[in-house]
């Protein structure tokens, strides 16, 4: 009987329970935090003869019962589901146990939630204990005599009836798990309300976002552009007054000195206007699907070499006039440094010869010093030229690139909004199929009976897994009729 409903279920659900086996261990599995050791201890403390192992069995050592520990502290999800769907298909005769339970006084509503989640057709047994308690002495009154209890009828049944007994519990639970999912498709393409409904939020979201981000993209690459331009006006004023004070005074060093500067105040301003427009893209495409696109190499903008004032200072009347304030300055200084040797007979005919180069050497002195302060004011000046006209080249090319930014980013949302129509107007359809065909009476034959013969295998293999637990049942506690006579198999 049990080999035929074996091969049913194999037929529906592909998983041969024929490779489920036995042994005479003990496999305690859970996830982190639920008691899987303090449980563990308290077995071990209660029946040394089990062999009990934690979340593994050594080789050569399979388990012949497994126990699934939950606790009333936290929620159980896929993890915990997944961990009962493998011991199920590998061990078969699992238990769930539900620790704790002498810390709170609420656990009978939680365990009995946590069931829903993890059996939801109630057909694992289910132990509620408290292993501190039964460490503690108080072993009568924390469940876990009544757990050892269950797992020495279920270790100490003959091979034959545990081989039997695991293979159709793992039948039962890949039964359960198809039957789960039809109802869980059923449900989902339910009624034509909930089928209308989901059309109307699909059709709501289609375009939705759309023109918010665009306005977005377009206030914030604006913002960002008046940074970057004010930042540049801010840091070129800065380098020029710098260039008036600490640049150095020889020609080409100053030339090399400027053009390094200019170089690195454009290199940051160029990364600033990247990282603000990158700021701006992550801001307006999020939720989106991402399109890699390399940035845009910059131009070069250099300090134009020839500009206003770059050649040579001509002579004129200005340097005729520098020459005779400088003569009148060093002759009258002269003179009145040679005025008291004056009054000195034997010091007159030296007066005249001495105010003249003393007059001399001082108008040099005066000229050059004059020269010097004009040749650096016509340097500052070309300087402050030269990086104007390099200032409105690089805010040029900081306006194109946040033109361009703004196309490509308003280009990357209309196309993923056009994605996203496009899959949206699928899953329209998708509804409007599954609407018509709800509206033509079409059912799903082949769905309904799948599962109606799905029902009908779990129905057998419940009863033939009943039975043979009954007859352990009976075998472990005669009657009196039992003792007097039985059937050629040991059963009533």
């Amino acid at each position: 009987m049990s080999a035929r409903v074996l091969d049913a279920a194999r037929e529906l659900t592909g998983f041969d329970a024929a490779t489920v086996g036995t042994g005479s261990g003990v496999l305690v599995v859970g996830t982190e935090g639920v008691g899987v050791h303090t449980l563990v201890d308290a077995l071990r403390g209660l029946a040394p003869d089990l062999d009990t192992h934690i979340r593994d069995i050594e080789a050569g050592a399979r388990p012949g019962v497994a126990l699934v520990v939950v606790d009333p502290a936290s929620s159980v999800g896929d993890e915990e589901l997944q961990l009962v769907a493998r011991v199920r298909a590998t061990v078969g005769t699992v238990a769930l146990v539900c620790t704790k339970i002498d810390a709170f006084w609420e656990w009978p509503r939680i365990v009995r939630d946590h069931r829903k989640t993890l059996d939801p057709f109630g057909t694992m047994p289910l132990f509620g204990v408290a292993a501190a308690a039964a460490l503690g002495g108080a072993v009568e009154d924390s469940g876990v005599d009544a757990l050892v209890d269950w797992i020495r009828e279920a270790l100490e049944a003959p091979d034959a009836v545990r081989v039997e007994r695991a293979r159709l519990a793992a039948g039962v639970g890949v039964v359960e798990h198809l039957l789960d999912d039809t109802d869980s498709g059923t449900d989902a393409s339910g009624s034509q309300d909930e089928l209308m409904n989901a059309r109307r939020r699909l059709l709501s979201s289609r375009d939705r976002g759309r023109a918010d981000r665009l306005a977005a993209v377009r206030a914030g690459l604006t913002r960002a552009r008046a940074q970057s331009s004010a930042e540049l006006q801010a840091r070129v004023r800065g380098l020029a007054a710098l260039a008036a004070g600490d640049a150095p005074d020889n020609v080409p060093e100053h030339q090399s000195w400027l053009g390094s500067r200019w170089d690195d105040l454009a290199d940051g301003i160029r990364r600033d206007a990247d990282e603000r427009i990158e700021e701006v893209a992550a801001t307006a495409l999020v939720g989106l699907d991402p399109e890699p696109s390399p940035p845009e190499p910059w131009a070069e903008t250099p300090l134009p070499a020839d500009g206003p004032g770059d050649g040579r200072r001509r002579g004129g009347a200005e340097d005729a006039l520098l020459v005779v304030i400088g003569a009148s300055t060093g002759l009258g200084i002269g003179r009145l440094i040679v005025a008291p040797m004056a009054s000195v007979q034997t010091l007159q005919w030296i007066s005249m010869p001495l105010t003249l180069l003393l007059g001399i050497g001082v108008a040099v002195w005066v000229i050059r010093v004059r020269r010097g302060a004009l040749e650096r004011a016509e340097r500052t000046a070309r300087s402050t030229e030269r990086l104007s006209v390099a200032r409105s080249a690089l805010d040029h090319q900081l306006g194109l690139r946040f033109a361009a930014a703004e196309t490509r980013i308003a280009g990357q949302i209309a196309r993923a909004h056009e994605r996203r129509a496009r899959r949206t107007s699928e899953q329209i359809a998708q509804i409007d199929d599954e609407i018509r065909r709800l509206r033509g009476g079409v059912t799903n034959r082949d769905v309904r009976l799948r599962r109606d013969r799905a029902e009908a295998v779990h129905r057998e293999l419940l009863a033939r897994s009943g039975q043979l637990w009954a007859d352990r049942d009976d075998e472990n506690h005669p009657s009196t009729d039992e003792q007097a006579g039985s059937g050629e198999d040991g059963t009533r």
